[in-house]
């Protein structure tokens, strides 16, 4: 009798550690930080949670549960295509503090890089086009942001007539809109001797709703 009592002890032991461990394994897996290739094959396991500061929770939400955290990833939701520097100095950050967050935020695909030369901006994943994060990047530059906000309230203006409305010098926007040409934003025609410019008609709605969310 003594024996039976042993074994069935030593075997209720058994099952509770083989249990202990699976879930704790199942835990970290589900806790780990996914890379962005992660996040988008991992739509099957997508939680439907109530919206939590603005922000939808999912099997990586437990990045989101750090105050910090979550108010980083918030700003960058609401102002689209701001740079690491906007971001420490809006939210008043550390410098490291922000480093941090955004590897994780970024390594979990929760938000993404968008290269604008010498600036990292950065972006709500899966929000914006490709085409999208190029205008807004270019609208976070205050010249760039003036000349297509006058082009996008008229059909076309002349170069001077656009010079003296920025109150720039002609040399300064012959340089903006040979930038601006490049990017296909921007086209210009030939009136004798004057120039005029007008938004690309391909790109015209684009760059209007794009100003609306900066």
């Amino acid at each position: 009798m003594k024996r039976n009592e042993i074994l069935s002890v030593s075997f209720l032991v058994m099952v509770f550690a083989c249990s202990f461990f699976a879930v704790t394994y199942l835990q970290v897996s589900i806790v780990g930080s996914p890379t962005v290739s992660d996040v988008d094959n991992a739509q099957p396991f997508i939680v439907s949670t109530p919206l939590i500061l603005g922000v939808g929770f999912h099997e990586d939400s437990r990045l989101l549960n750090q105050s910090t955290r979550i108010e980083i990833y918030n700003f960058v939701k609401n102002n689209p295509g701001i740079h690491f520097r906007g971001i420490c100095g809006n939210l008043g950050l550390p410098v490291g503090a922000v480093q941090y967050h955004l590897g994780l935020l970024t390594g979990a695909g929760l938000l993404l890089v968008y290269r604008d030369r010498q600036f990292k901006r950065y972006f709500e994943t899966r929000r914006f086009r490709e085409t999208e994060m190029k205008i807004i990047s270019l609208l976070r530059h205050k010249t760039v942001r003036r000349i297509l906000a006058v082009l996008s309230e008229s059909d076309s203006i002349f170069h001077k007539d656009l010079a003296l409305k920025l109150g720039i010098s002609s040399q300064a926007l012959t340089w903006q809109m040979n930038r601006l040409r490049k990017t296909g934003l921007v086209d210009t025609v030939k009136e004798r001797i004057k120039v005029k410019y007008f938004l690309n008609e391909e790109n015209a709605m684009t760059v209007k709703s794009c100003l609306c969310v900066t």
